[in-house]
């Protein structure tokens, strides 16, 4: 791996752009956003769905900068109030190896294998228009990340960032289509309802034409018996139904809900977790193993307030 974000990767901008060894804050700016949003879709997309993301922990940061035309240096923020969950470090390497091998298609030039990285347009689609803004985002002005060795002024380049021509873009954008009316049998999904300016608005967030289904159920407030938790972030479970029982399962946690209806799968999950969380925490450090140590820590983390 020689793209590090832990550590920080510089990025060499030559040209007209950076001629005076310095870069327009607006392009700065530009050029950040662009970094960023790409690390954030690559996150939302990469990561696995059953487990708790929170997206704070892909913040970049600019934490230096070296002259030799402009050569910003970006990394993952260390701000430890960003920092959460137990597995942040795995998914910060998981979305530092798929940006790299982003790099190194953008190196290529061959950005049709992108095909190959993500085949499905629902995740393809997302990373092309990201990959396409950052790649385009420094003008006419070559780019390229770059490597300092100890006491090398001259830094070597490792990978150029090739111009991202639309027609490629084009042809790699899918179209997903749905079916029509005719070609959808029986159908399962869950729909968000949000309140907003008093009045109610519905999504549907995915659905499933299968009598055996998993979907992703995230609550950010979770109430049992008159006590409500307050989430600093959705708590990403597993939805399914096998049979006729709904389940809802936090891997992370190990915690199962379970019911004949939907709802009943929420309220065994909310009395689950409202269990494991009063347990744990009247627990001494002396009463308590490693690995409820470990999920005591990740509930309080995430648990903001409770009423």
């Amino acid at each position: 791996m020689k793209i590090d974000l832990e550590v920080g990767a510089f990025l060499q901008i030559e040209g007209e752009l950076g001629k005076y060894n310095s870069i327009p804050i607006d392009k700065l700016v530009r050029i950040a956003e662009d970094f960023q949003n790409l690390i954030l879709t690559i996150a939302k997309y990469d990561l696995p769905a059953t487990e708790s993301i929170d997206l704070n922990n892909f913040k970049i940061e600019l934490v230096d900068f070296k002259k030799g035309s402009a050569v910003p240096k970006f990394a993952f923020t260390s701000r430890s109030e960003n920092l959460s969950g137990l597995n942040w470090k795995v998914h910060r390497n998981i979305v530092n190896e798929k940006f790299e091998k982003l790099v190194e298609i953008s190196n290529t030039g061959e950005y049709n294998k992108l095909v190959d990285l993500y085949p499905e347009p629902i995740k393809r689609n997302p990373i092309v228009e990201n990959l396409y803004s950052f790649a385009n985002g420094f003008d006419n002005s070559p780019a390229n990340f770059v490597d300092y060795s100890a006491d090398q002024k001259t830094p070597t380049k490792i990978y150029k960032i090739n111009r991202f021509k639309q027609a490629i873009k084009k042809d790699l954008i899918s179209e997903i289509v749905k079916p029509a009316d005719s070609e959808i049998g029986e159908a399962v999904g869950r729909i968000k309802v949000t309140k907003k300016g008093g009045k109610t608005h519905r999504r549907i967030l995915t659905s499933y034409s299968s009598d055996k289904y998993s979907l992703e159920f995230a609550p950010e407030i979770i109430i049992h018996e008159g006590i409500k938790y307050l989430l600093n972030h959705p708590l990403r479970c597993r939805f399914q139904k096998e049979e006729n029982i709904f389940i809802i399962e936090s891997e992370l946690l190990g915690i199962i809900g379970s019911g004949k209806t939907e709802d009943e799968a929420e309220i065994d999950f909310a009395e689950e977790f409202n269990f494991i969380y009063q347990r744990l925490n009247s627990l001494s450090p002396e009463e308590i193993t490693r690995h409820n140590s470990i999920i005591k820590t990740f509930l309080n983390h995430i648990v903001k307030s409770v009423e």
